[in-house]
């Protein structure tokens, strides 16, 4: 998948992500408005009959609307982490990664910044254009020879 390819994966995401916010939101602010209403009902049905006063109500308590992410273990995480960069040659991004995943951004970046310094992963690029790819046994291979090369070299 290439750059623009992820980039443009990561904003139609996001505007799936704001468009389920809008659709939470409006909810909300429709069941307010029908609440408005009926109890506006109610304080004149009350006031017509003699009854004053408010009476508690009790209701459950609503959900924000917003998606939970789950919370994976580090292990469990760091495999999943290393299967899906295997199956990325040109790499992806930590927001792809944690969207892919379902996990949380700085719980996916955590994790990669740990298998950098285990040296299982690399980046280029900086901060959120960062693309994080697996290094592979090849790529470790041709390292040493040519550390070897140049250890050879200098004695």
């Amino acid at each position: 998948m290439s750059y623009l390819d992820q980039l443009t994966a990561t904003i139609d995401a996001r505007i799936a992500a704001i468009r389920r916010e809008i659709a939470s939101l409006e909810s909300a602010r429709a069941a307010l408005d029908g609440r408005s209403r009926s109890a506006s009902r109610r304080r004149r049905g009350r006031a017509a009959s003699g009854h004053s006063g408010s009476r508690a109500q009790s209701e459950p308590p609503r959900s924000s609307g917003r998606a939970r992410r789950r919370r994976l273990a580090g292990p469990e995480l760091t495999e999943l982490l290393e299967r899906m960069l295997g199956e990325s040659a040109e790499g992806l991004s930590a927001v792809t990664l944690a969207k892919r995943a379902d996990a949380g951004y700085g719980q996916v970046l955590e994790q990669l910044r740990a298998l950098e310094q285990a040296g299982r992963v690399r980046r280029t690029g900086e901060r959120r254009t960062s693309l994080w790819r697996l290094v592979t046994e090849d790529e470790l291979i041709a390292e040493r020879a040519a550390e070897l090369e140049r250890l050879a070299r200098s004695a």
